[in-house]
Formats: structure tokens, sequence, C-alpha cells
């Protein structure tokens, strides 16, 4: 791509660890479980009282959750919604990107991309541990293509009309085995 640079990952996006410190009656738990790719799949409210430990840190639209607990297992999502009194899990990792120099979406698509995770994987199984995790060092010095804004958009456009696409069978196959 003309014009695209080479960077690390830590260069265009954070690490967000920003604690819940809310007092809403009910609140929506992320856990690794509740994530998988690129997916929320709870959105369930439960009251927010006596709450596991592990539930602590706040997320914003646009931004990435990704499992540092067996990569492989592709527990990733993008934020694409509002998520108001959602507390994720400090097992997942919060990351953000910074929208001046890549499209969170762009970014999104650049990690859950086979060969990233294939890396992190490797990474993770390499970590003394009782189970393969990375931690967001392992992500941050991931070399990234970061061609212009523009034409990051286009890439963004291609890969949703892509997803949208293999969305649309997914139904059709699951209407039809109906």
């Amino acid at each position: 791509m003309n014009g695209t640079i080479y960077m690390p990952v830590g260069e265009v996006c954070s690490s967000i660890s920003d604690t819940y410190r809310e007092k809403k009656n009910m609140v929506t738990l992320i856990n690794t479980s509740d994530v998988l790719e690129g997916r929320v799949l709870n959105h369930e409210r439960v009251p927010n009282s006596n709450l596991k430990g592990q539930f602590k840190k706040t997320f914003q639209r646009d931004d990435i959750l990704y499992s540092e607990i067996r990569p492989q297992n592709r527990r990733f999502a993008y934020v694409d919604f509002s998520p108001i009194d959602y507390i994720a899990s400090t097992k997942l990792m919060v990351i953000r990107a910074k929208k001046d120099v890549v499209s969170p979406k762009y970014l999104y698509y650049f990690l859950k991309n086979s060969s990233t995770v294939a890396e992190l994987q490797l990474l993770a199984e390499t970590r003394s541990g009782t189970f393969p995790q990375i931690t967001f060092s392992e992500v941050a010095n991931l070399t990234i293509p970061v061609p212009s804004l523009a034409v990051q958009e286009v890439i963004v456009q291609t890969m949703q009309c892509l997803e949208d696409k293999i969305t649309c069978n997914e139904q059709i196959n699951d209407n039809l085995a109906a």
C-alpha cells in the first residue's frame, strides 16, 4: 500500500483500565466467555451487589475487548454500541484506538486476523503459568501496517461488507436447517 507506514500497535492504541465507580442498581457484566468472534454475547442486567472482584473495568463504544487468556479461542469483541453500566472482567483487555492515527475498526480487524491471533497464541504459550496468557505488552509489540485514514476506511468498509455477507449466509443456512 502506497504511503503505508509500519508502527508498533502500542503507538496506535492504549490499554484502558478505568474502574467502574457508578452506584447503579443494575449492571451488565462481561467476562471472557461473554465475547466471541467480534460480538458481545451478554446484555443481561444483574443486580449491582456482591459482584466478584474481577468485574472492574469500564469501556466505551469503539473499544476492543480482548481476552488475555488463550488468544486462539477468539474471545474478543468490537464494541459497536453504547455500553452504559457495563463492567468488564479484569481478564479482558480494553483496547482503545488513537483515532487520529488508526480507525478503531481497522485496528480491530488487525487484531482478529488469523496470523495476529496465531502470533499472540504462540507468545501466550511461551509464558509460564497454568494456561496460555498474554498481556497488553505482547499486543503492543506487534507491528501494524498503518495506511492513511482514508485507505483504512476503504479496508474497513470492504471487511464489513464481507462480514455482513457471511452473517447473512449463516442466517440463511440456519433457516434452511430448521
